[in-house]
């Protein structure tokens, strides 16, 4: 009796546990329903570097953009030195018109207090020297010749003027001119050492010249360029101590040098 009770029981509850879960099939079957789609794993890429060789035609543009730049940097400094030539012929002509002017103030001065009759002249030269004087009027005609070669740009037959004056008048009134000259061109054909000479002839043997204090000048930039920058700077100090046009310029040679 108890086992046909039990059996009944079971019976009883068994289409409800059927019913309350529905089959497989009808779940797949549902109007609407999409399978989720599975992750594709993707590959990560590696965070570190590669070494890779640089291609052939990046080092051949390096090295024609560096055979340009010297190329270009070849040029300034062609620019450059035509530049400090076109100066320096600028300079000389420069000192050659002063020198030209104030030769004419210094010539006319002693002519013109000195003018007398042809007959007292000619007494006066022969009562001090007992025969006839040498007229001044030669040493500034030759010195004249000689600058005048210089301003044509005849540098050597200036050269050869200014040795020859210096030669026929050893104490004469243009003497230290024709050494400063002389230095000048010998500065402009970069002979350092005759430049030297030339215008330390002015400095130690015409102290009292009116070109005294541009030799003193030209000097310390010859040293300069010569490399001796302690005999350099005192000439050019001596220099740019005066109040003239080669103190300006010695100054300024000093700011830009030393």
């Amino acid at each position: 009796m108890r086992a046909i009770t039990a059996a009944l029981i079971f019976l009883t509850s068994l289409p409800i546990s059927l019913q309350a879960a529905a089959p497989v099939s009808e779940i797949g079957n549902e109007p609407g329903y999409t399978p989720a789609p599975r992750p594709i794993p993707v590959p990560v890429a590696s965070a570190e570097p590669q070494d890779t060789a640089p291609p052939v035609g990046d080092t051949h543009y390096q090295l024609q953009m560096l055979q340009d730049e010297v190329r270009t940097l070849r040029g300034m400094v062609e620019e450059l030195a035509n530049e400090i030539k076109r100066l320096k012929s600028r300079q000389l002509d420069d000192y050659m018109d002063l020198d030209r002017r104030v030769s004419a103030l210094t010539t006319a001065g002693p002519i013109g207090q000195s003018q007398g009759t042809p007959s007292s002249q000619g007494a006066a030269a022969a009562s001090s020297t007992g025969s006839a004087a040498k007229p001044a009027g030669d040493e500034s005609a030759h010195y004249t010749q000689a600058y005048k070669l210089l301003k044509e740009g005849k540098t050597e037959e200036a050269k050869t003027a200014f040795k020859a004056h210096i030669e026929q008048y050893p104490n004469g009134t243009y003497t230290a001119n024709a050494h400063y000259w002389l230095g000048e061109i010998y500065l402009l054909q970069s002979d350092l050492e005759q430049a030297r000479q030339s215008f330390n002839t002015v400095v130690s043997s015409y102290p009292a010249h009116r070109k005294a204090s541009d030799a003193t000048f030209k000097l310390g930039q010859v040293y300069h360029l010569m490399g001796n920058d302690a005999k350099a700077k005192s000439m050019l100090e001596k220099a740019a101590a005066g109040d003239d046009n080669a103190a300006k310029l010695a100054r300024r040679y000093l700011e830009q040098n030393f």
